[in-house]
């Protein structure tokens, strides 16, 4: 059910789609980071014998240009990752998914303690929920708000987020949603601090997501989060 997880873009930005061996990604030669990203994360997903270790950043010459090269990440500020949209802990399953995970267009720069500390907390809980519900779907990218813009790189920058959005979808028994939105900082909090609805998330980032399902169905599951459901 590949359609499932992919959103459909409301406002009218560049759009490349780029379909990798663990996900898809919508391209943005603007901002030269990803508009979404999105996969099926199932069980068997969550773990196996192919690891991050001695693999390097790769430009994406599938990619549009601009693009992010490896240089424009020699300027970077020290408190920005690489930041994963797609983590490579979800694509230790397969050895084209892991390395494909590490192409620049799956990468946007990321607060270092957000990314090692909050944001990696809700990476390893959407593992949890594919081990627990047999797949979910999500959807994760970069929000840039209106003001002044802050970038990294050469002559053709890559904008720094403002913050991040993921949205996951579970439709195990009871079809049910969640969507969160990290500030690109590295403050901590707790995981529902961050918890939002998934029509919330739409109106702020101008994506239509799960557009596929039956009406009733997307109206049921994006305009309520319980907390409980997800163990939060």
């Amino acid at each position: 059910m590949w359609f499932l997880e992919v959103p459909r873009i409301i406002d009218p930005i560049p759009n490349q789609i780029l379909k990798r061996e663990g996900y898809t990604l919508s391209y943005n030669r603007t901002t030269k980071c990803a508009n979404w990203v999105a996969w099926k994360l199932t069980k068997d997903h969550t773990d196996g014998i192919w690891s991050r270790k001695g693999l390097k950043y790769i430009e994406d010459i599938e990619a549009e240009y601009p693009r992010q090269e490896v240089g424009d990440w020699n300027i970077n500020p020290e408190r920005y990752d690489h930041g994963h949209m797609c983590p490579a802990g979800d694509n230790k399953w397969s050895q084209i998914a892991m390395e494909q995970s590490f192409l620049l267009t799956n990468m946007c720069p990321q607060n270092r303690r957000l990314n090692s500390g909050d944001w990696k907390e809700l990476e390893e809980k959407c593992r949890d929920w594919a081990n627990e519900y047999g797949e979910i779907y999500i959807v994760c990218g970069p929000i840039f708000y209106n003001g002044k813009r802050e970038t990294i790189g050469g002559s053709k920058e890559i904008w720094v987020p403002d913050a991040f959005y993921k949205v996951v979808l579970c439709m195990k028994d009871k079809p049910k949603s969640i969507g969160f939105i990290y500030p690109n900082k590295g403050k901590h909090n707790p995981m529902d601090y961050y918890a939002l609805t998934v029509n919330d998330i739409e109106a702020q980032v101008g994506l239509d997501f799960f557009y596929s399902l039956p009406d009733k169905i997307e109206e049921m599951v994006e305009s309520k989060i319980e907390l409980y459901l997800w163990d939060i």
